[in-house]
């Protein structure tokens, strides 16, 4: 309770309140007092380093403004038509609407727990036909009647809540309900990452496409140039075989890179709740992706506030440590506070009248003596099912660290790597086209020619891979720093 409070109202006549006005402000104050309980400490008590990498490692240099978050992260690969993929998955997909439903039950079953802490008022209306028999109590001489009983009457109970068992019940509840709006949001985040990296992938099989188409074309030249060179005797036969069966070779491998591009197609189309019969993404390119020059990064202390899949598991240990304590206080005495209040008649025209008023308080203590080790057994798995909950939740942090430290490095370690598939390929360009251009004047074997055109195909696509890898690395790092899926309109 906190304490009494005075009341104001019509100054006083002499007359004191009785019946059931008293019975209702009594319960209704007892209602007004109940208090939640202490909110269970946070979770976020685990040892928080300020660095990624491992023990021994340099930090990578891409480490940079801490704390900065995107809302819509998505636009720093430089795509409308990525964002509008995105847009519609957040919209249409059937994964990301059951979480939303889940959200709304757990926030559901919160509002009715908290309900539980709050009086309850009800009405009762009643009629009967009764036979009073009067020889069935001992009266003789006293004819039986058939008569009719009418009530009219509200009901109040409350439950004070004493040791505070539905008030640990509420908040554990809260608790679930913030689990569940955590996880909507990193099933959120996981559904727009996993767009953007299937954009990705099909982006990289276009270029991979690409590369191949340019390879089949240059090979059907050097078949032309192939049969010139037989005829006019500057090659064998078997050389100009040679040269048509790379030719079908590299024609052979089309229809496997093709199929993987339809697959990423379909993907896309289920990521984004659509029907792949009824909608095709679009014909991603790398040229339409960029890397961004700064990837907002939070340090290590800020990640365990920002990744939702941690403020899940700090929530879903919250909410083991509250129902710990409510399955303590669970065994302890209930009280309850009932109040009615009645008008009873015999006829239904004498229901108004005073002297058919009628009214009852009662309060009820309940109190276990045994119960076979329910109690006990209930208590034993609350405590297990919050050792549970803090293993995840330390197992989700360390898995937060070292996935975002593995895609710094990774990130890193792209750039070198694709720096150094642009130079190859750079050096095959060269190479083939002085190859082709030798051929043509006589000075080159021909074969020397399709060595060139192997070197540069193996690096272009070589590239593209590379491109892909780290475009999807930079993606999943802003995934994994928890970046803010929302758009800038929503709450």
């Amino acid at each position: 309770m906190t304490g009494n409070r005075p009341v104001t109202g019509r100054p006083r006549t002499g007359r004191r309140w009785t019946g059931v006005p008293a019975i209702f402000a009594g319960i209704a104050l007892l209602g007004g007092c109940a208090t939640a309980p202490e909110t269970a400490p946070g979770a976020g008590s685990a040892a928080i380093t300020d660095r990624y990498g491992m023990a021994g490692e340099t930090t990578p240099a891409r480490v940079l403004e801490a704390g900065a978050r995107s809302k819509d992260w998505w636009t720093a690969l430089g795509s409308p038509q990525l964002g509008e993929v995105i847009r519609i998955a957040l919209e249409e997909s059937p994964d990301l609407a059951e979480a939303r439903a889940v959200l709304d039950r757990h926030q559901a079953e919160s509002d009715a727990a908290r309900a539980l802490l709050s009086p309850r008022l009800g009405l009762n209306a009643r009629t009967e036909r009764q036979l009073f028999n009067s020889k069935g109590f001992g009266f003789s001489g006293f004819p039986s009647r058939t008569f009719s009983i009418f009530s009219l009457g509200g009901l109040v109970s409350y439950d004070p809540d004493v040791f505070g068992v539905l008030k640990g019940r509420a908040a554990e509840a809260g608790a679930l309900a913030d689990k569940a709006r955590w996880e909507a949001d990193a099933a959120a985040l996981t559904l727009s990452a996993n767009v953007a990296l299937e954009a990705v992938r099909l982006a990289g099989l276009n270029a991979q496409i690409a590369s191949a188409e340019q390879v089949i074309e240059d090979d059907r030249k050097l078949v032309d140039l192939a049969f010139k060179a037989e005829a006019l005797g500057g090659i064998s036969r078997s050389e100009r075989v040679r040269i048509e069966a790379q030719l079908a070779e590299d024609e052979a491998g089309m229809p496997d890179l093709l199929r993987q591009r339809n697959e990423s197609r379909r993907r896309l189309a289920l990521l984004a709740g659509r029907e792949p019969s009824q909608w095709t993404p679009p014909d991603f390119q790398l040229s339409d992706l960029s890397l961004p020059a700064a990837i907002p990064l939070a340090l290590p202390s800020e990640l365990v506030r920002s990744r939702p899949d941690i403020q899940a598991a700090e929530a879903d240990l919250r909410a083991a440590r509250l129902a710990a304590r409510a399955t303590e206080a669970d065994p302890l005495p209930k009280l309850n506070l009932t109040g009615n209040r009645a008008q009873t008649a015999n006829q239904i025209e004498d229901l108004s009248r005073s002297d058919s008023r009628g009214w009852s308080l009662s309060a009820g203590l309940t109190a276990t003596l045994y119960d076979g080790g329910l109690s006990r057994a209930n208590r034993r798995a609350a405590e297990a099912e919050l050792r549970e909950a803090e293993a995840r939740y330390r197992s989700t942090v360390l898995a937060a660290f070292a996935q975002v430290g593995d895609l710094l490095s990774s990130l890193e370690d792209g750039e070198a790597e694709v720096a150094a598939y642009q130079r190859a390929v750079d050096s095959a360009q060269q190479d083939a086209e002085i190859s082709l251009s030798g051929v043509r004047l006589g000075g080159t074997p021909l074969l020397r020619a399709i060595d060139a055109r192997r070197e540069l195909s193996l690096a272009r696509r070589n590239l593209a891979i590379a491109e892909a890898r780290r475009l999807s690395d930079a993606i999943g790092l802003f995934a994994a720093a928890g970046a803010d899926w929302r758009s800038s309109g929503d709450d």
